[in-house]
């Protein structure tokens, strides 16, 4: 967070050396954001709008009077639900249909990686069955947008923006909600099994172990934004601005590292395969709202 910070100071004071030509400003920027992830599958859930904050500094290199370049840098911290399994599962917390079991082996605060069948360098049995996971991410944003003007309405600009807006995960923890549960490697068709007295409870900031943490590490959407800059002094404006975007990458990993899906062979009840969560493409749409200066 501190180089960050610094990044963001060393990079402000480099294109304010380049301010005298005002077909350049910069300035800072701050706002909520909210996130929908969009489910393509019957694996998990959406539980709910998720919400977060962006913090950093926006500029703009205008081509002529009315298009340009619209560019920055953002630190954004965010979270958001899913739901990946019901307490019977049989109604899926609100769902019409079940979701699956889903279980993860950890130590303290670090789950474990699960490949090839089996959990990795791991001889202890603590597990757990996951209902509802919150995830709280941080990410690096970079926007590129072209921006399209009016000339000066009074003392107004209106303008609209349309590009790319691409975020780079920075960190994410997890606060899991379910029930715990055993897990034993000797036996492959109760690999992982909830304890019979176990009753809902969480666990919080959780993470994985392995380089996949839950998150994709780049999520990307084309934006389209609308906005209006206030000159109300010299030429310092003040702007406000709303923004749509549609997410074009997956925010979750298709396949997950530590989470595992347990099936039940419906020719044999009882007999269960045990694989990898495959939760294919799910992007997520990100509207923002943003008040800020330029100078």
């Amino acid at each position: 967070m501190k180089k960050l910070l610094l990044g963001i100071f060393a990079l402000s004071t480099v294109f304010a050396a380049n301010a005298q030509d005002k077909k350049f400003q910069i300035g800072l920027v701050l706002g909520p954001t909210f996130n929908a992830t969009k489910i393509q599958t019957t694996k998990i859930e959406r539980n709910g709008i998720g919400t977060g904050f962006t913090i950093g500094i926006g500029g703009n290199y205008m081509f002529n009077q009315n298009i340009g370049l619209a560019s920055g840098i953002q630190f954004d911290l965010e979270s958001f639900k899913l739901n990946y399994g019901s307490d019977d599962n049989s109604t899926a917390l609100g769902s019409s249909a079940a979701l699956g079991d889903v279980f993860y082996a950890y130590t303290d605060t670090d789950i474990k990686k699960y490949e090839d069948g089996a959990v990795e360098d791991f001889a202890d049995t603590t597990a757990f069955q996951l209902m509802t996971r919150k995830f709280r991410s941080k990410y690096i944003t970079i926007p590129i947008f072209l921006k399209f003007q009016t000339n000066m309405i009074g003392s107004f600009i209106y303008y609209g923006k349309f590009g790319l807006r691409t975020s780079v995960l920075a960190g994410v923890r997890m606060d899991d909600t379910g029930f715990d549960a055993d897990y034993d490697a000797a036996d492959a068709n109760n690999q992982f099994s909830r304890n019979a007295t176990a009753t809902s409870r969480e666990q919080t900031n959780m993470k994985p172990e392995s380089v996949k943490k839950g998150l994709s590490h780049i999520r990307t959407g084309i934006g389209i934004y609308g906005g209006a800059e206030w000159n109300f002094t010299g030429s310092t404006f003040l702007y406000g601005e709303f923004g749509f975007n549609y997410g074009i990458t997956p925010v979750l990993y298709q396949q997950s590292s530590h989470l595992v899906d347990r099936v039940e062979d419906q020719a044999n009840p009882g007999t269960y395969t045990y694989s990898n969560l495959d939760v294919k493409n799910n992007p997520q749409h990100v509207f923002e709202l943003k008040i800020g200066l330029l100078f």
